[in-house]
């Protein structure tokens, strides 16, 4: 395993189309977990904020009163960027199968 000091492991380990932009993520505190130049992506570890903490909480309590009927959700968040503009939105997925109804 080779061990890499300072900005090395750019140099190596990301592809050229995002590497400045990657060290730009890192250096302001987000984490990047993997990004690839060919597909254009980069992939960041997201800590949830306030608003989705509060669904999450709400859902949970929703749920909370049978313990073993809470379903597995997806909190899937949107945010689209054009010309400049965020547009954002969530989707809640729960599953098909199960009644969630009280």
């Amino acid at each position: 395993m080779e061990i890499y000091r300072g900005d090395e492991w750019y140099e190596e380990m990301i592809e050229d189309p995002l590497k400045s932009l990657v060290k730009l993520l890192r250096n302001n505190g987000f984490n990047t977990e993997c990004s690839c130049g060919h597909d254009m992506y980069i992939q960041c570890q997201y800590v949830e904020d306030g608003s989705i903490k509060h669904l999450h909480d709400l859902l949970y309590s929703h749920f909370y009163e049978d313990l073993d009927k809470i379903p597995n959700y997806t909190i899937s968040v949107n945010i689209v960027v054009d010309n400049g503009h965020l547009s954002t939105s969530l989707i809640i997925q729960l599953p098909k199968n199960n009644s969630v109804q009280k």
